[in-house]
C-alpha cells in the first residue's frame, strides 16, 4: 500500500473513530446524567436492584446489537452482497422476536431467571421493566441495523448525529416522566432514546441510498431464517461475551441490598469507556479491515490492535482512577441522603475491582474485530461455551471465597483468557514484539494514572475535605496525568487532538477527508 493510500486511510480511520467516540461518550454522559438523577430520586435499595438487574438485559442486547455491525458488514460489502437492505431488516426483526417473547408474555419467569437473590416485592420491579426493556432493545437492535447499512457507505457522522440525538431525546423524555413513572422513569427513557435513534438512522438511510442494482430482494422464508441464524452464528461470541455482565449481576444480587445497583453504576461507567474508545474503532475500521483481509493486506492485527489499545488506555486508565479517587466520593457528598458513605466505599472497591476488567475488554474488542476481518469467525464463536463455563465457574468460586467483592473481582478472570486465546490466534508473527507493546503501552498509561490520581489524593486530604477534596484530588489527579504523558509521550497526545482537529464535518462519502498524516492514531 502506498504512502499516500496509507495516509488517507489512516485519516479516514481517525476521523471515523472520533466521531463514533464522541456520539458514545455523548450517549455515556446523557446516561450519566441520568444515572445521578435516578440515583437522587430513588437510591440505593433491593427495588432499584431489581430495575438494575433487567436494565442488564437492554445493556447486554445493546452491546450485542453493536457488535451485530461488525460481523454482518461484510454480508452488506460487494458488487452482489449476500443480503440487501430490506433483506437485512426483515433478518435483524427475526432476531428480536425471541427478546420480545421473552421480555413481554414472559417477564415474570425471566424475572425469576435473572434475580434468584432478590425478594418477591423487587423481583416484581423487575418483571414490570423488562417490557419497556425488551422493547426497547428491540429498537436499538433495528438501529444498529442502519448503522451497519450507513458505516459500509462511510456515513459515519450520520451514524454519531443519530446516536447524539437519540441520547438527548431520552434525558428530555426522562425528565418528563420521572414525577409518573418511579423506578422505571429509566425504561421509559431507554426505549425513547432507541426511538430516536432509530429514527434518525432511518432519515440517514433514505438519504444515502445505495447505487442501483439488478438484483431483487428474496424474501423467502427458509433463506431469510437462515441468514438471520448466520447473522447470529457469527454473533455468538459477543452475545456469550456481553452475557457474562448477566451473570455477574445475578451472583451481585445474592448478598448485600443494594451491591448490584452499585455494581451497575460502576459498569454502565467502566463499559462505556470500552464502547467510546476500543469498541468504537473497532466499528469504524471493520468494512475497512475486512476489504484490507480480501485483498491480500496481511497485517490487520499489527496495523490497528496497538494503535487503537494505547488510545483507549489513554482515556480509560485516567477515567477509572478518577471514579475511584474523586468520582465516588463526589457522588456521596453532592447525594448525601442517597448515597451514603458505604455505599461510596462499595463503589470505590467495586471500580477498582473492574479496572483489570476494563484493560482485558479492550483487548477483546480491538482483537475481536480484527480476527473476523481475517476469516477466523468460526474460530473466536466455538470459544462462546468455554467463555462462559469459565466465567461462571470463576464467579462462583469468587463468591463462595469473599462475598459480592469476590464476585466482581472474578469479572475479568474470564475476558483475560479470551484476550490471550485471541492473541495468539491472530498474531502469527512478531509475536513477542506486539505482546511487549501492548503490556509497554498497557503498564506505563496504568501506572500514570495510579500515580498521579493517588498522589492528587494524598495531597488533597491534606488540605480540603467533603466536596473540596474530591473535586481538587479530580483536577489535581488530571493534571498531573496529562503532565505524565507530555513529558514522557507528547506525540500521543498531539495526535489524539490532532484526531479530534480535523475529523471533518461531513460525511466521507460525499466529501473526503483532508488528508494529514498526523491525524493517524497509530502514530505514537
Amino acid at each position: 500500500m502506498s504512502t499516500a493510500a496509507t495516509d488517507s486511510m489512516q485519516a479516514k480511520h481517525a476521523s471515523a473513530g472520533v466521531a463514533m467516540s464522541l456520539a458514545t461518550l455523548s450517549m455515556a454522559a446523557a446516561s450519566g446524567l441520568q444515572a445521578l438523577l435516578y440515583l437522587n430520586s430513588f437510591g440505593v435499595d433491593g427495588r432499584t436492584d431489581g430495575f438494575f438487574v433487567a436494565f442488564a438485559l437492554y445493556t447486554i442486547v445493546g452491546v450485542f446489537s453493536q457488535s451485530i455491525r461488525m460481523t454482518s458488514a461484510n454480508l452488506l460489502i460487494g458488487e452482489r452482497p449476500r443480503l440487501l437492505t430490506v433483506e437485512y431488516g426483515v433478518c435483524l426483526g427475526l432476531i428480536a422476536i425471541p427478546i420480545l417473547i421473552l421480555s413481554i408474555p414472559f417477564a415474570d419467569q425471566f424475572a425469576h431467571l435473572l434475580a434468584p437473590g432478590l425478594d418477591a416485592a423487587d423481583r416484581a420491579v423487575t418483571a414490570d421493566a423488562l417490557p419497556l426493556l425488551g422493547l426497547a432493545a428491540a429498537l436499538q437492535l433495528w438501529a444498529a441495523g442502519g448503522a451497519t447499512l450507513l458505516a459500509v457507505r462511510d456515513r459515519f457522522n450520520t451514524i454519531a448525529a443519530a446516536y447524539i440525538f437519540g441520547a438527548a431525546f431520552g434525558l428530555v423524555v426522562y425528565l418528563v416522566v420521572s414525577p409518573l413513572a418511579k423506578e422505571l422513569t429509566l425504561g421509559w427513557s431507554m426505549l425513547a432514546m432507541a426511538a430516536g435513534t432509530l429514527a434518525v438512522m432511518l432519515v440517514g438511510l433514505r438519504a444515502a441510498r445505495p447505487e442501483p442494482t439488478a438484483t431483487k430482494p428474496s424474501f423467502a422464508p427458509a433463506r431469510l431464517v437462515s441468514m438471520a441464524g448466520l447473522i447470529l452464528a457469527r454473533t455468538a461470541i459477543y452475545l456469550a461475551f456481553n452475557a457474562l455482565y448477566m451473570v455477574t449481576l445475578a451472583f451481585a444480587s445474592g448478598y448485600a441490598e443494594g451491591d448490584a445497583t452499585v455494581l451497575s453504576y460502576a459498569y454502565l461507567f467502566a463499559s462505556y469507556l470500552v464502547a467510546g474508545t476500543a469498541f468504537a474503532l473497532g466499528l469504524s475500521r471493520i468494512a475497512d479491515m475486512r476489504r484490507g483481509a480480501l485483498g491480500e493486506w496481511r497485517e490487520v492485527l499489527a496495523d490497528t490492535v496497538p494503535s487503537g489499545f494505547r488510545y483507549s488506555m489513554l482515556i480509560a486508565a485516567p477515567a477509572m482512577a478518577a471514579l475511584i479517587v474523586a468520582g465516588a466520593p463526589l457522588i456521596g457528598e453532592l447525594l448525601p441522603h442517597s448515597f451514603d458513605p458505604a455505599d461510596v466505599e462499595t463503589l470505590r472497591v467495586f471500580a477498582a475491582l473492574l479496572a483489570p476488567w476494563v484493560v482485558a475488554a479492550l483487548l477483546v474488542n480491538l482483537l475481536l474485530p480484527a480476527l473476523l476481518a481475517l476469516g477466523r469467525g468460526r474460530l473466536v464463536n466455538a470459544l462462546a461455551p468455554p467463555l462462559l463455563v469459565l466465567h461462571i465457574g470463576a464467579t462462583a468460586l469468587g463468591g463462595s471465597l469473599f462475598g459480592s467483592e469476590g464476585v466482581v473481582g472474578a469479572a475479568c478472570v474470564a475476558p483475560a483468557a479470551f484476550a490471550a486465546v485471541l492473541f495468539f490466534a491472530g498474531a502469527r508473527e512478531g509475536r513477542r514484539a506486539l505482546a511487549g507493546t501492548l503490556a509497554g503501552d498497557g503498564a506505563r498509561l496504568a501506572a500514570f494514572a495510579a500515580a498521579s490520581f493517588g498522589g492528587a489524593a494524598l495531597l488533597a486530604e491534606l488540605v480540603a475535605e467533603g466536596l473540596a477534596e474530591a473535586l481538587l484530588a479530580g483536577a489535581l489527579g488530571s493534571a498531573l496525568y496529562v503532565g505524565c504523558v507530555l513529558l514522557t509521550t507528547p506525540r500521543l497526545l498531539s495526535v489524539l487532538l490532532g484526531a479530534i482537529r480535523k475529523a471533518p464535518l461531513v460525511d466521507q462519502a460525499t466529501e473526503a477527508p483532508r488528508p494529514a498524516a498526523s491525524s493517524s492514531i497509530s502514530a505514537r
